[in-house]
Order: structure tokens, then sequence, then C-alpha cells
């Protein structure tokens, strides 16, 4: 049950699509409305169905060595988006496009809500979860990188995979070497905050 409410935003959006619905905001900014609902109810699914802690998903204050890695990580994903702009620089694609056209603020409130709410729905709580049921975090890590991913590639197009993609990658190495929370939001947000560019640009322009 726990795992249905943490990927609900993937297939609860349909119901009301399917009659015509859009709560919250249009387009890919009503993904701040269904990840926001989806963490509320999982929530109330930890602390009153399983009855345990927020630690138990990797929510804890995170320590020095936490920010150290999620430091040294987002270097090491910038680096790499230097190198391969200037080695295979990326063609446009819609999915920015689509996002640049937003308002900045919903753009902004799209940015901070991924960093926040997708750490705890497609990592924290079915990585911990997954794993306890397996017994094997490997197991755990296989099953959820290709649900996280794949929504990307449908939206962004397969070169996300060697660009922006590379940002997923180091998000994973971080909590697989810390499982902190708050420190993979932290490298979340800066890899994400660079959309800002485009969205800036694209209203300046207008």
């Amino acid at each position: 049950m726990g795992i249905a409410i943490a990927y609900s935003p993937m297939w609860l959006p349909r119901i009301p699509g399917a009659a015509g619905i859009a709560p919250g905001l249009p387009g890919p900014a009503s993904s701040i409305f269904w990840n926001a609902l989806a963490v509320g109810g999982l929530a109330v699914y930890v602390a009153a169905v399983e009855r345990r802690r927020p630690a138990s998903i990797g929510m804890r204050k995170p320590q020095g060595k936490d920010l150290e890695w999620a430091l040294y990580l987002f270097g090491v994903y910038m680096a790499w988006q230097w190198l391969i702009r200037a080695v295979l620089p990326p063609t446009a694609d819609t999915g920015t496009a689509v996002i640049a056209a937003l308002p900045v603020t919903a753009v902004l409130g799209m940015i901070v809500s991924a960093a926040v709410f997708e750490e705890i729905l497609y990592r924290g709580y079915p990585i911990e979860r997954l794993s306890e049921l397996t017994g094997r975090r490997w197991l755990a890590y296989a099953l959820t990188v290709p649900l996280f991913i794949a929504p990307h590639i449908f939206f962004f197009g397969v070169q996300w995979l060697w660009t922006a993609g590379v940002g997923a990658v180091v998000i994973y190495v971080l909590y697989a070497k810390t499982q902190n929370l708050p420190a993979c939001m932290l490298l979340h947000l800066g890899i994400n905050l660079p959309i800002l560019i485009p969205t800036i640009a694209a209203h300046v322009g207008g």
C-alpha cells in the first residue's frame, strides 16, 4: 500500500484526467499538487499504519559528511555538464520548452517541490521498504531507478539520459552512500535550479 501511495503521482492523475478534470495547476506544474497529495498520504500511512518514524525512510538531520558528499557529487555533475555540452551539445527538446513557457513562479515551485517530494516518494520510501521486503538493497535500486528515469525520458527525450540524467545517477549515489534524504534534497535542488535560466530567458525575450 505504501508503495502504491508513493508512486500515485504516476497513475492517480489519470483518473480525474479521464473525466476532464484538472485539479491544481495546469500542465507540468500540476505535479506540485499530485506530489504534495502523495507525500501527505504517505506521511499519514507511515505514522498511523506502519507506526514508524520519518527516519525509517531517510528523513534525518544531515551530518557534515552527508553535506560534503552532496557538495562533491554536485561538483561531479557540474563538471559532466560542462564536458558533455562542449563535446555533444544537446538539441532543443519540447519538455524544456514547455517548462520554460510557464510562469517563473510556477517553475520555481516545481523545482523546490520536486527536490523535496520526489526524494521522499521515489527514493527514500521505496528504497527502504523494498530493501526490507526483498532483503536485497541492490534489488530495491534495480526496481526503483527505471521507474524514476522512464517518465523523464518520455518528457525530455532520450538525450536526457546523458545530460540531466547524470544528475539522477549522482543523487542515487548520494543516497546509497548516506541514506540521508535532506542531503539528497539539497543536491536535487542544485541540479534542477538551472532550468530557471531558459525560463527567465523565455520571459525576458518575450
